[in-house]
């Protein structure tokens, strides 16, 4: 392995400006989910992205097959026993226009970062994936696996792609998910998401909404009380990284409740809905918990709407697997109910973790150390979801090797799911070379479980 890495520097380096410019072009794709039709079941826009992405592809001689139906695309090299997987995913979060340094489909390169949606979530999987591949077949380096390179088009909202799939695919023996962070994730929390609808009627508030997406906390948000228009903004985050958010609707609330207009009752929902917007672990609810290998229950809003008077909230919950989910539900759904709100859920899909002493992720962990000399590198727990949850042997690993930019960032912008989302190139590039080494052990790993059969 040790001896090709000068080689695979070499090639990546040479490639540098053909690496960031299929990214731009990636990026240029404004693949957010949109209105199905036969052959683009999450809208043209993400079907487009899987176009673009099958045709580099086949433009470096990789087999490779479109399932439109499903929302995803194959490809393919080597013709091994075993099969090793790369799964990276082009479709995005909505953008909001609180962008400052460029226009979210238009990545603009500054102070050695590329900025632009999907930038780091998650086109640069794909391109990350692609270059992989070349490099095993260019450099003709030895791999007795086959590599099969998955990009799908629904990860950001429902993973619809992925469980298409399952169903009609073999998974790999064991898989990368290009879609977090090093040295490596070997699971996830659960994800729990569902709706509270009020059952009686708004007075004096007849507007109240704001927020796109289940998983970006609520950035933006509007109201009209009596008349009076009503805007307030918050820092937004990942639903599932809280953690120095704040909800817009929470601040919302408190500009409405300054509203002399406002009606006592409405005063005391709005209150009510200030103090759960702003709560971000569950202690409101009752449900609060702490894992000790998965971490905090974290709970956020990301979509706030209201018809015929009637407010509903969405909510994205990430536990672990010292939740008992039935009995959590359960308490949420009398706790709203108390309160004279139905809830609706969307989806729950259950925590799950890859064993410690897995051969495949062993030899990861030791070329990260290898590749950084932190000898001390232990694998972590995503509060994220990625598509690792639907596949039998994953972990889910970077995208990049190295983080920040001496240009201003404002609280709330700059990562996954935020505006001026950005990547820095070098840990780009950089993250092709660990993740090629990861793979080289990975095939010789399991190549010597096919021997040890």
């Amino acid at each position: 392995m040790n001896e090709y890495r000068e080689k695979i520097r070499e090639y990546i380096a040479a490639h540098r400006d053909e690496i960031v410019g299929t990214l731009k072009d990636l990026v240029a794709i404004p693949s957010v989910l949109g209105e199905p039709t036969s052959r683009a079941p999450y809208g043209q826009k993400c079907a487009d992205v899987l176009e673009a992405t099958g045709k580099l592809y086949e433009r470096y001689g990789f087999q490779t097959e479109i399932c439109h139906e499903g929302g995803y695309v194959l490809s393919y090299f080597g013709n091994g026993s075993r099969c090793i997987g790369l799964f990276a995913h082009g479709d995005v979060v909505p953008a909001d226009r609180n962008w400052r340094y460029t226009d979210p489909f238009a990545a603009t390169e500054k102070d050695g970062c590329l900025f632009g949606r999907g930038v780091l979530d998650d086109k640069v999987a794909i391109v990350q994936s692609l270059y992989c591949a070349r490099i095993l077949k260019e450099l003709a380096i030895p791999f007795r696996s086959r590599l099969v390179m998955y990009t799908g088009a629904n990860e950001e909202a429902g993973m619809g792609d992925i469980k298409h799939y399952r169903k009609t695919h073999i998974p790999p023996d064991f898989s990368f998910i290009g879609d977090a962070g090093f040295p490596l994730y070997r699971g996830d929390k659960g994800i729990f998401r569902f709706t509270v609808t009020q059952r009686s009627p708004m007075e004096s508030v007849t507007e109240f909404f704001g927020g796109k997406a289940f998983n970006i906390i609520l950035g933006e948000a509007h109201a009209t009380v009596n008349g009076n228009r009503i805007t307030a903004t918050g820092i937004s985050h990942h639903a599932a990284k809280p953690e120095g958010a704040i909800n817009a609707g929470q601040v919302l609330a408190d500009k409405i409740l300054e509203v002399p207009e406002l009606t006592v009752r409405d005063a005391e929902i709005i209150r009510w809905i200030r103090d759960l917007l702003g709560d971000f672990y569950g202690n409101i609810l009752g449900i609060a918990n702490e894992d000790p290998v998965f971490g905090r229950l974290t709970i956020a809003n990301g979509i706030i709407k209201m018809q015929d008077g009637k407010i509903t909230l969405s909510f994205d919950m990430r536990y672990g697997m010292a939740v008992d989910i039935e009995a959590t539900q359960e308490s949420i759904r009398r706790y709203f109910d108390t309160h004279g709100w139905d809830m609706d859920i969307v989806c729950d899909e259950r925590p799950f973790a890859v064993p410690a002493d897995d051969p495949c992720l062993i030899r990861c962990l030791d070329t990260y150390c290898m590749c950084t000399g932190k000898t001390e590198a232990e694998p972590r727990i995503n509060a994220g979801g990625t598509y690792a949850r639907f596949l039998p042997r994953a972990i889910e690993i970077g995208t990049s090797t190295r983080y920040g930019t001496t240009l201003p960032m404002p609280n709330g912008h700059g990562s996954a799911h935020q505006p001026d989302e950005y990547i820095r190139i070098d840990g780009m590039l950089e993250a092709i070379e660990w993740i090629l080494l990861m793979m080289l052990a990975c095939d010789e790993e399991l190549n010597n479980e096919s021997n040890d059969l």
